[in-house]
């Protein structure tokens, strides 16, 4: 039984909170929240305790999980890492790269598991065009290309709307939400060569953010990756699209639903075949707790590594550096 501790009770720990709850051979012992009354509210609707400070919890669990927003991570890493305990930690990794250089370098050192919460990688359309992509179903990967476009995060509605408006605290929406798409794009065609990149991060607008980032990879492929917070509200689109010289394999949230296929049968010809977007091994969240899990206790190789995290963080930064000069930047120099 892995007993688990959160800091931070946020929005994103519900996500959390919802899988840890269900998943078996685990006791979701309790929480840490700077703001004690969302703290209350978590153990009211998942049971748990509250705990007055970080060494508490350290000394009542097993593991962490990490949601509270980025401009905290840091200190809540190093925290739990001098404690010993293994940590996943939601993305991004944190908001400065010598952040994150240190929260890397710091649990490298001490032998402490640090997971980063890149959760694309679990949902199971996107794990699956990288299945094909290591098949070798289209050849070499050439173009890669990916969308995420939403509305701004709850403008005047959430407590968390000033800490997203803060691009000194939240790094815009390249930084919160391209973040995921760049850790994707590298585990599909690997290391970034150069960046450049293009958007609305500091033209002024307020409640709107939009980026288009272009990435050269040392593979010789080429990225496009399109990222938004400037859609009208209820709306959200994701795709994601990878070439190679053999083939194309590509999935768009506005095509049917990836949940229904239909396949042929010998003996009762064509037949649909659906799978529940609730099933726990469907469930991305889940599926990356429960990957969490399986590496700290040895049954897994962790699919995203603290390195992976890190250098998510740093081609970020690379795009909203390139968008503040007008200039391409090469990661060579970036951030050494």
């Amino acid at each position: 039984m892995q007993r688990i501790g959160v800091i931070g009770t946020g929005s994103i720990a519900a996500v959390h909170l919802d899988g840890w709850r269900r998943m078996p051979g685990i006791e979701l012992v309790g929480y840490y929240d700077i703001v004690p009354e969302a703290a209350d509210r978590a153990a009211q609707r998942y049971g748990g305790r509250v705990f007055a400070t970080l060494d508490e919890l350290f000394d009542a669990v097993d593991m962490v999980d990490i949601c509270s927003p980025g401009t905290a991570h840091k200190e809540n890493v190093l925290a739990a890492a001098a404690a010993g305990k293994a940590i996943i930690c939601e993305k991004p990794l944190a908001r400065h790269l010598a952040d994150a250089v240190e929260m890397v370098e710091t649990c490298e050192r001490l032998g402490v598991p640090l997971f980063p919460a890149q959760v694309v990688r679990f949902f199971p359309m996107y794990s699956r065009v990288k299945e094909r992509i290591d098949a070798g179903a289209i050849g070499k990967p050439a173009v890669y290309r990916s969308a995420r476009c939403g509305s701004f995060p709850r403008p005047g509605r959430d407590f968390s709307a000033p800490y997203y408006a803060d691009f000194h605290q939240s790094g815009g929406v390249v930084l919160d939400v391209a973040v995921h798409d760049i850790d994707f794009a590298r585990w599909c065609c690997g290391e970034v060569e150069r960046v450049f990149a293009r958007g609305l991060t500091f033209a002024g607008k307020e409640f709107q953010d939009h980026a288009l980032i272009t990435l050269r990879f040392a593979s010789g492929a080429i990225g496009h990756i399109e990222v938004s917070w400037s859609h009208p509200r209820t709306t959200f689109h994701t795709r994601v699209e990878v070439a190679g010289d053999s083939g194309l394999v590509e999935w768009d949230s506005l095509d049917r639903p990836p949940l229904l296929a239909e396949m042929y049968d010998d003996q009762e010809g064509f037949r649909r075949m659906g799978s529940s977007p609730t099933a726990d091994e469907d469930e991305p969240y889940y599926a990356e707790l429960a990957h969490f899990v399986d590496v700290v206790e040895g049954r897994a190789t962790p699919r995203v590594t603290a390195r992976d995290g890190l250098e998510a963080v740093r081609v970020a930064l690379a795009a909203i550096e390139s968008m503040r000069t007008g200039q391409p930047v090469a990661m060579q120099n970036f951030g050494g």
